[in-house]
């Protein structure tokens, strides 16, 4: 090897092989797994130190650096994938969990109680609401809807302060793009020395490549890594990240509910990190191309849609929403792999559509390399209220769409037969009204 010579590092080289280094594990190039439970101590009083640390005794030694306990509190695979998050968010922490909706789930547990409300913006993924519509409440949270980030300029001393602001952006299934600084300048301009108010953005559709929600401000950054992260459906993850302080109740809350991921599942996230870029922009580059051809090419079977939801600055501007297209301009790099169609027909004719499709996979999830498509009313949102989902624009004729890494003509080719099948559908039922 020739002498280093000191030069700026891109983030892509940085994060790659973040957290592990060949010469600790005779320089295997890529890291083991660590399948044990337990960990020994060297002596009984680093074990002591060790733990009367982890559980915050008052007064406990320090214990020396890189000592491990007990699985739940920390493994060595788990900090791998843990410390190459961080360093793709350029976070002071990173938490890896056993699936998103517990990394949602502890975090909001964490930050959130009878003396901390929860504010937040819909829509939010089906999972989430049912956690913030009925768990959160039956526990003392007081649990505040905002239709739009802009409600918090219009907030008085007799609306008090929130413990939490949560929000999704782009959002989930629709792609509505909400403004990440409005709610952090808010929130850093009301904190206070007795009283802080996070800000955490579930950043599952764009994070880490397309947007950067903790450099906008936000407190924490929260991720289904089962999708992007993760991206090739062989595993189930979640992942928090972000200010050290506001990690470390999120890392107290994951040590007593116990849901840290395994070290398997660590080690395949570590390993998918490794390509989480190009994987991603390619997605976005061939769900660009498939966009163009739904909305600009002559002949195209446009009609059998009746609106695209989009979260690429473009498309928010060629609908006139020009407020959503700023905003996706100034967070994001670019609207990302997802993007939602409403058919006209109802169910009935989005059922069509997706059974005709043949190299899309007819599934729930996002962010994988196969293309996937789903029905969002009946299946990822289907313990959703109705009226809510009518408010955001989750309707029955409502799919999502979800972009791999085939090739994009193959792919255009299939949503266009299968927008035929959808539109004779759609026809049929018209003509059966008619007749009635």
């Amino acid at each position: 090897m020739g002498s280093f010579i000191s030069m700026k590092t891109h983030l892509e080289t940085k994060a790659l092989f973040a957290g592990y280094n060949p010469a600790d594990n005779h320089g295997a190039v890529k890291p083991p797994i660590h399948p044990a439970s337990t960990f020994v101590f060297p002596s009984a009083a680093i074990g002591a130190a060790h733990m009367e640390t982890a559980y915050g005794v008052e007064g406990a030694e320090t214990p020396p650096e890189g000592g491990f306990i007990y699985s739940r509190l920390g493994n060595p695979t788990l900090n791998v994938a843990e410390t190459r998050l961080a360093a793709w968010d350029e976070s002071e922490a990173a938490a890896v969990f056993s699936s998103g909706m517990s990394a949602i789930s502890t975090t909001l547990f964490a930050w959130t109680g009878s003396e901390r409300a929860l504010w937040y913006v819909g829509p939010l993924y089906g999972g989430t609401q049912h956690i913030v519509d009925d768990i959160l409440p039956s526990m003392g949270v007081s649990v505040r809807k905002l239709e739009s980030l802009d409600e918090l300029a219009l907030m008085g001393e007799e609306d008090g302060l929130p413990g939490m602001i949560f929000l999704e952006t782009p959002a989930n299934p629709t792609l509505q793009v909400h403004n990440i600084k409005t709610a952090t300048d808010w929130a850093k301009a009301r904190t206070s020395d007795d009283h802080r108010i996070l800000v955490a953005v579930d950043n599952t559709f764009l994070g880490p490549i397309l947007q950067r929600p903790l450099e906008l401000g936000a407190d924490l950054n929260v991720y289904s890594a089962t999708k992007y992260i993760g991206g090739h459906s062989d595993l189930v993850a979640g992942a928090v990240s972000g200010e050290r302080e506001a990690m470390a109740k999120v890392f107290e809350y994951r040590t007593f509910l116990g849901g840290m991921a395994d070290p398997h599942t660590s080690w395949m996230l570590a390993r998918s990190m490794e390509t989480l870029a190009i994987r991603v922009e390619r997605q976005s580059r061939s769900a660009r191309q498939v966009l163009d051809h739904l909305q600009k090419t002559p002949g195209t079977p446009i009609k059998e849609i009746n609106k695209i939801f989009s979260a690429w600055a473009e498309d928010l501007a060629g609908s006139g929403d020009y407020k959503s297209a700023g905003i996706a301009q100034a967070q994001q790099v670019n609207g990302g792999g997802m993007f939602a169609m409403e058919l006209p027909g109802g169910r009935q004719a989005a059922f069509a559509f997706l059974d005709a499709l043949q190299h899309f996979k007819l599934a729930v999830s996002l962010g994988s390399t196969e293309s996937l498509a789903e029905h969002p009313a009946s299946m990822t949102h289907a313990g959703v209220p109705s009226e809510e989902k009518l408010r955001h624009g989750i309707t029955e004729g409502l799919v999502r769409l979800s972009i791999g890494l085939e090739h994009p003509k193959d792919l255009i080719a299939d949503i266009d037969n299968a927008l035929k099948a959808s539109w004779d559908v759609s026809k049929a039922h018209e003509a059966r009204l008619e007749q009635v």
